[in-house]
């Protein structure tokens, strides 16, 4: 096999690679939330877009809802021949908010959002997300919960998480995305001080992110209440991330029970399941 033929089979992967990452879907019902007083707020639950078409004469209804630790709240759902939305008014009388929501549908019990998630450490993360309209899956319907995570599909997780909208210019001279699928999602982040460039001007936004890297976008994103100074012994002093990463185990977006920790690497590339467990407990923490 020539060069000319391997080069153009890895082209082929490559365009196949990121079309998937592009054209993702999400399956089931999707919540949205809306504080009504300061003891009170509204959970609508709606189709998703994949299942607007095949559920047309279907609505949906809640079931039951319970809350688990006064963090987590557990929804149950079903189709009906009613309404195409359903809410509650939830009481946060006994709740910590903000809440991380998870969506069930009791017409299967074995549903799942995504079919490669079921019983991993991050299910639990993976399943809010989901419902919270943030991450989407493969058109096979798998997450890659083992997969690495570009910067640019980092900067697409928070912006979502973030529900930051509209366009942004290059005021800060990026020279390498151009053209790219994300420019326009890198230029709000960076416009919200979400992600800076190099020193070279580039943003490199096809190139894996680190644990580090992640935890300090994390940390510039939310604000974080905590005043914990633990002590973490596999943690690495006076690097430019030392404190972001410290940080993530004082406020609980990490911990020493995290499998990450057991062969922990600051500079290692992070998942896509363990990315969506620092986000859920993100949104669920400040």
């Amino acid at each position: 096999m020539n060069i000319k033929t391997v080069c153009l089979r890895i082209i082929i992967i490559l365009l196949s690679f990121f079309v998937s990452m592009q054209n993702v879907n999400a399956h089931g019902a999707l919540y949205e939330t809306r504080q009504i007083d300061e003891n009170k707020i509204r959970i609508t639950l709606k189709w998703s877009d994949e299942d607007k078409e095949k559920n047309r004469d279907k609505g949906i209804a809640i079931t039951h809802y319970y809350l688990v630790n006064g963090k987590t709240l557990h929804i149950g759902y079903e189709t009906t021949t009613e309404a195409s939305r359903a809410y509650i008014d939830y009481d946060l009388t006994g709740a910590v908010p903000p809440l991380r929501i998870i969506l069930s549908n009791i017409d299967d019990a074995d549903w799942i959002p995504f079919n490669d998630i079921r019983g991993i450490e991050a299910e639990e993360y993976i399943t809010h997300l989901h419902g919270a309209g943030i991450v989407n899956g493969m058109p096979d319907g798998s997450f890659r919960p083992d997969s690495e995570i570009t910067r640019a599909e980092f900067m697409v997780l928070l912006v979502k998480a973030l529900n930051i909208e509209g366009t942004a210019e290059n005021t800060a001279g990026f020279t390498d995305i151009d053209g790219h699928w994300a420019r326009n999602i890198l230029l709000i982040a960076s416009k919200h001080g979400l992600i800076s460039g190099y020193e070279d001007g580039t943003v490199r936004p096809d190139r894996p992110i680190t644990l580090a890297e992640a935890c300090s976008v994390i940390g510039r994103a939310f604000e974080f209440k905590t005043t914990k100074n633990g002590i973490y012994s596999k943690l690495t002093p006076d690097k430019w991330y030392s404190k972001s990463v410290k940080r993530m185990f004082d406020v609980g977006i990490l911990s020493v029970n995290d499998s990450l920790y057991k062969y922990f690497d600051e500079d290692a590339m992070i998942s896509r399941a363990n990315c969506s467990m620092m986000v859920s407990r993100a949104l669920s923490t400040y």
